[in-house]
């Protein structure tokens, strides 16, 4: 097979990780993901074996944007957009994008506060804050799931609002984002995918919360998958709505081998079934209705060769050709890379989105370009 491997965007005093990428209705494609500056590898622990220490929780971190116009070929890293900048008490994390029927661009994440003494930890957990469960003591001392956020943008995403507090009634589960952004039904409803941890859990489930007031208040989230035996924690998943009407997703686990697992719903996400283990192996991972109407899946490949890997399915996900399995890369150093995320290009390619690193350590937002047509002859 033949890929054409490129630079996202890629800066020297940044860790650059978690990428989303859509298309918008004027044909610019965007990028979102996070970014937090280089440490030096003796500032704290964890340095995932890198010459450089990366954190994935940072009270510097920050949400950018970068945009291509010609159809992925060049971005424009010049100008890239701060959709939002921690004001160092907190982290912001897994930032994911969709653009809805009226135009407008909707942002998630959610956030992590740090820097929490003992004593204000033990009080958050006693207050009504939609929160949850902690986190001991990590690079930045005491660390507390925060919750989901939002931001929008009106004028294809050069802009922003200011990012609001996701609001859930009685809101008392850990959330954590999925790997895509809101879905938006036929009938104008949102659906939003994450996971967390709900009263009594020691696994993380899947949840969905809906929106009928295009993401004023959101209904009470309801379970997707979860483990009644707490064996297996269901974590990130993206979702997606076929032609059919059908709802797919493909999430992460934890004690599961590696594996990931599916569920599907054919009612607009009320009932799931079908929930099993799939047999790509790698998370987490990002969907991608084709013309061809094959599905893509991509996933990081963190085990060696490290890298980023995909399949396809021919019949809305309940099977998966894997004797037929996509290696776009094979070439990382070790296990801190993924989070990929594939788009259509005008061409019919494909191109696939990640965060890698290069020979100094330096993560940044790398893509491929491939063909559908080289694993199925046309």
């Amino acid at each position: 097979m033949q890929f054409q491997h490129l630079d996202i965007h890629k800066n020297n005093r940044f860790h650059s990780a978690f990428p989303e990428i859509i298309r918008l209705q004027n044909n610019d494609l965007v990028c979102v993901f996070r970014q937090a500056p280089l440490m030096p590898p003796e500032a704290s622990k964890g340095t995932h074996n890198s010459k450089l220490t990366h954190n994935h929780v940072q009270d510097s971190s920050r949400i950018v944007l970068v945009r291509s116009k010609n159809d992925g070929i060049s971005w424009d890293s010049e100008n890239l957009v701060v959709i939002d900048q921690s004001d160092g008490t907190n982290d912001l994390n897994m930032a994911m994008i969709s653009q809805v029927s009226s135009g407008e661009i909707i942002m998630n994440n959610h956030r992590w506060l740090l820097k929490m003494s003992d004593g204000e930890v033990s009080e958050l957990k006693n207050s009504k804050m939609n929160l949850s469960k902690g986190r001991n003591k990590g690079p930045m001392d005491n660390i507390v799931f925060d919750s989901l956020y939002f931001s929008k943008s009106s004028d294809n995403g050069f802009t922003w609002e200011k990012p609001s507090q996701v609001s859930i009634a009685d809101f008392t589960y850990r959330a954590h984002t999925g790997k895509n952004g809101v879905v938006e039904l036929p009938d104008g409803t949102w659906l939003l995918p994450f996971h967390g941890l709900a009263s009594g859990d020691i696994q993380d489930r899947m949840f969905i919360a809906r929106s009928y007031d295009k993401g004023s208040t959101w209904t009470q989230p309801s379970t997707v998958a979860y483990d009644p035996e707490q064996k297996i924690g269901f974590h990130e998943p993206p979702l997606i709505r076929l032609p059919s009407g059908r709802l797919l997703t493909i999430i992460r686990t934890n004690d599961a081998d590696g594996y990931l697992y599916q569920a599907y719903s054919d009612d607009d996400g009320w009932t799931w079934q079908g929930l099993k283990r799939c047999p790509m192996w790698g998370h987490p991972c990002n969907l991608l209705y084709l013309p061809t109407g094959r599905i893509l899946c991509t996933y990081g490949y963190r085990k060696e060769p490290f890298g980023i890997r995909a399949a396809f399915s021919e019949d809305d996900g309940l099977t998966w050709d894997i004797d037929n399995e996509v290696i776009i890369r094979k070439d990382g150093l070790h296990r801190d890379l993924g989070y990929p995320a594939s788009i259509l290009l005008s061409s019919g390619k494909i191109l696939s989105v990640y965060y890698f690193h290069d020979s100094e350590g330096i993560r940044y937002i790398g893509g491929s370009i491939w063909s559908e047509n080289d694993v199925y002859q046309t």
